[in-house]
This record gives C-alpha cells, sequence and structure tokens, in this order.
C-alpha cells in the first residue's frame, strides 16, 4: 500500500499513536498540530486521505477540509470531534466528507473506515479505465449532449484527438472545459499513459512550482525526500492546465522551457530529464487582452494556442438542458435512495427561461436541490431553488429580461442573494468556486454583505 494520509489533531499523544497504528497498516503518514501546518503539509503531497480534527488550536477543521478539498478534490477526508453538534454535522454533511467519527474512538474504527474508502476507491479507478469516449460512430461518454452544437466539438476531437498538437480549451465557468480534455486523451493513444490535471489558480506561486517540477531531498526547509512533479508524473500522457489565464508570470516562463525543449528539471536538482507530454489548456478568461496587458506571454500563448476548442455555455445548447437535467435526477436519485421517474414540463420551462451564469455545474446543483425536496416520484417547481421558481421577482420590474447580459445577470444575483445565503452556497448556486465569487465582487465593486 501506498497511500498517504495526513493526520491533523491537537493532542500530540494521539497523533503520534495513531500514525504509528496506520503506519503498520500500510499508509504513508504525515502530521500536523493545527491548521496552518497541516495545510502546508499537504499542499506540499496532495495526500490520498485526510483525518481531521474539528477543534484545531488555530482554527475550523471544516474549513481545512474545503481547502484541501479545492487542492485535491479526489481526496478522502475523515473529519473527528470531541464535541458532536448537529451544525457541525451538517457543515460535514455539506461539505460531502467521507466519514465523522465521535471522539474518543478505537482505531478499528478509523481502519475500518479507511479499508472502505480504500475499496471505494480502487472501484472508481477499475471503472475509470472502462471508460471508453468514442468507438467510431459513437458518443462521447461521459459527455451529455445532443445539441448541434456539441456534436460539432465531438467531430472535432475525432480530428485532432491521435496528433500531439496542444490544444486551448475556451469556456465560460462551469461548461465542463476539464471533461473535453479528458474526452481529448482518452480518444487518443496516450489514453494508456496519466491524464493529470492541475489547476493554475489552487495554489500559491511556491507551492505550484513545485508541484509542477518536483524537487530533491534538501531543496528547502521541509524537503526531506525526493518528490516527482506532475510533470514527471505524467510522463507519456496529457496534462491538462486549467485557469492557466492565473499562471504566474515567472512560471510561464518555466513552462514555455519544458513546451520548447520537452525537459523538466525538479528543484534543487542540477540535472533535467526528457518528457513526452501533450498540454491541454483551459481558460475562462480572455488570453488575447492579458497578453496585451503584459499579463501573459505571448510565445506562450502561441505554443498553447495551436488548436483551439470554444465550448458553449449551456443557455446555447437548445435541448440539452433537458437531457442534462434528467440524467442528474437519475444521477441523485440513485445516489439518495429515491425512486424519482420524471421533470413536470413546467419544471422544464423554467429551467429554459434562466440563463445559467453557472453553466452546467450550475444545474447539476439546482437538480440536486430539487431531488433533496422531492417527496413524490416527479420534481415539481416547488422543488427547486427559490430564485429559479420565482425569476420574475429577481429582477427590476423596469428592466426587460432578455436585455440583460450574464454579467448583468451575475452581477443583479449576488446582489440580491448575498445577505440570504452563505458565501459557499452563493457560489455553489453560481456555479463557480469562493474565489472566482471573491474576483467578480472585486471586479464591480460589491462589498461582501455584513
Amino acid at each position: 500500500m501506498s497511500e498517504r494520509l495526513l493526520i491533523s489533531d491537537g493532542d500530540i499523544n494521539l497523533r503520534n499513536s495513531l500514525s504509528n497504528y496506520l503506519q503498520k497498516e500500510g499508509f504513508n503518514v504525515d502530521c500536523a498540530s493545527n491548521f496552518q501546518q497541516a495545510l502546508n503539509i499537504y499542499a506540499s503531497y496532495l495526500h490520498d486521505f485526510a483525518i481531521i480534527e474539528i477543534e484545531l488550536p488555530d482554527g475550523d477543521g471544516i474549513e481545512l477540509a474545503s481547502k484541501i478539498k479545492s487542492l485535491n478534490p479526489k481526496v478522502k477526508i475523515i473529519l473527528t470531534t470531541s464535541y458532536p453538534s448537529v451544525s457541525s454535522a451538517l457543515k460535514a454533511l455539506k461539505l460531502k466528507v467521507d466519514d465523522f467519527l465521535i471522539k474518543p474512538f478505537v482505531y478499528d474504527e478509523i481502519k475500518a473506515s479507511l479499508k472502505e474508502l480504500l475499496g471505494e476507491k480502487a472501484e472508481k479507478e477499475e471503472q475509470r479505465e472502462k471508460i471508453t469516449f468514442y468507438r467510431d460512430n459513437e458518443e462521447i461518454s461521459p459527455i451529455i449532449g445532443e445539441s448541434a452544437e456539441i456534436k460539432q466539438i465531438f467531430e472535432k476531437i475525432k480530428k485532432i484527438a491521435n496528433t500531439p498538437t496542444n490544444v486551448l480549451i475556451l469556456g465560460e465557468t462551469g461548461t465542463g472545459k476539464e471533461l473535453f480534455a479528458k474526452a481529448i486523451h482518452e480518444s487518443s493513444y496516450r489514453k494508456k499513459k496519466p491524464f493529470v490535471a492541475i489547476n493554475c489558480a489552487s495554489l500559491p506561486e511556491n507551492l505550484l512550482e513545485s508541484e509542477l517540477f518536483g524537487f530533491v531531498k534538501g531543496a528547502f526547509t521541509g524537503a526531506t525526500s525526493d518528490k516527482k512533479g506532475l510533470l514527471e508524473i505524467a510522463d507519456g500522457g496529457t496534462v491538462f492546465l486549467d485557469e492557466i489565464g492565473d499562471l504566474p508570470l515567472s512560471l510561464q516562463a518555466k513552462l514555455l522551457r519544458v513546451l520548447e525543449d520537452m525537459e523538466i528539471r525538479p528543484l534543487g536538482s542540477v540535472t533535467s530529464k526528457k518528457v513526452d507530454l501533450r498540454f491541454i489548456s483551459a481558460t475562462n478568461k480572455n488570453l488575447i487582452e492579458a497578453v496585451k496587458e503584459g499579463r501573459f506571454r505571448e510565445d506562450l500563448f502561441f505554443r498553447l494556442n495551436v488548436i483551439s476548442l470554444s465550448i458553449p455555455p449551456l443557455r446555447e445548447r437548445g435541448k440539452d438542458i433537458e437531457i442534462l437535467a434528467n440524467h442528474f435526477m437519475r444521477k441523485f436519485a440513485i445516489r439518495m435512495g429515491k425512486n424519482l421517474k420524471k421533470i413536470d414540463p413546467q419544471v422544464i420551462k423554467l429551467l429554459y427561461k434562466h440563463p445559467w451564469p453557472g453553466n452546467i455545474r450550475e444545474l447539476q446543483n439546482v437538480i440536486e436541490q430539487a431531488v433533496v425536496f422531492c417527496e413524490g416520484d416527479t420534481i415539481t417547481p416547488g422543488d427547486l431553488p427559490e430564485y429559479i421558481q420565482h425569476q420574475e421577482k429577481f429582477f427590476d420590474k423596469t428592466k426587460e429580461i432578455p436585455a440583460l447580459s450574464i454579467e448583468d445577470y451575475t452581477k443583479e444575483f449576488i446582489l440580491k442573494y448575498q445577505s440570504i445565503y452563505t458565501e459557499q452556497e452563493l457560489a455553489e448556486m453560481l456555479g463557480i468556486t469562493r474565489k472566482a465569487l471573491w474576483e467578480k465582487r472585486k471586479k464591480w465593486g460589491i462589498p461582501r454583505s455584513s
């Protein structure tokens, strides 16, 4: 077993004894005594599992779990607490942690939980290997859609998949750019090799560099052993650079060298290593404007933008809205053990009227909530979030809905609902990250609601 695990707990005796126990079970264990130390250690190694105490000396363990999930959505998290409450349980449920244990617990409980999570992880990896994105004329999966716009993209993917050419994917937040990148990879001769996704906006510059290039023992304080970088791990496969527009200028120069020479040099090393990589990048920003303003290197832009794919926003994908809504209904009904059969036609009408600033991610959140509240076998308008049910009340009566741009809609949405919902809830309703929500507030000069 090579799974890496982080224990974050303020009790040194528990940390040490639990660490020794889990090391004997085959885990590679790191320990942290507080919030900040745990975050720093996790960012360096992106552990497979994390056992986090809610009541950390310098912060909230649930917030730590949220930050860790933003760094690695696939991490399995077990929360522990000495002071259980309904509030903490609900927060843990909303964050979708994998287990919640009350102290004092016996270590066999931890062991049993980890074994179960390991089983789920292995099963998902096995299922992932079985996914085929297309065979001849079959549709790409798991991308859902029958609109002409999506079918055109499928055809482009078939043409470019088996080339070594770099691809730039353009599209609004929540349109599923990573899914299309995976479709290209899985349809190519590289599909047996790794697909490594890197979010260029999720890590600070110093950590992002070590994640990309790796490091050798002694490269900096805390580098107690060699660590492969993500670019080396992806050798032979595909690197997906999400939010490429947020890559710091200093790293843009280093990435350009990799693209030109296909060589990487880990931090602290004096030798370079040859790699074979295909780069697929994605952004929701205007990189041409960023080049003009000196925020993005022109030479790197042309290296990455050999072929571009523009993913249409959900509001421009016609009948795909209904197809996706039914797909998400079935998905969440199975997960929640509900016998849902259909969506009321009035619901479909409301879904078509909504402009979907958060695109597919927002639609998924809306249908998940509807499945939670649905008590029969049919999703009805009353099961939808209030802002979808009563769209006509959302806008100023002096304005015509069709005249509002998606930017105007998003701005009004934030202004209207930020005093009602939490930051996380507001971001989820819009289908964006909290960081993206902060950026939009900053852009429009909207102060946080007190």
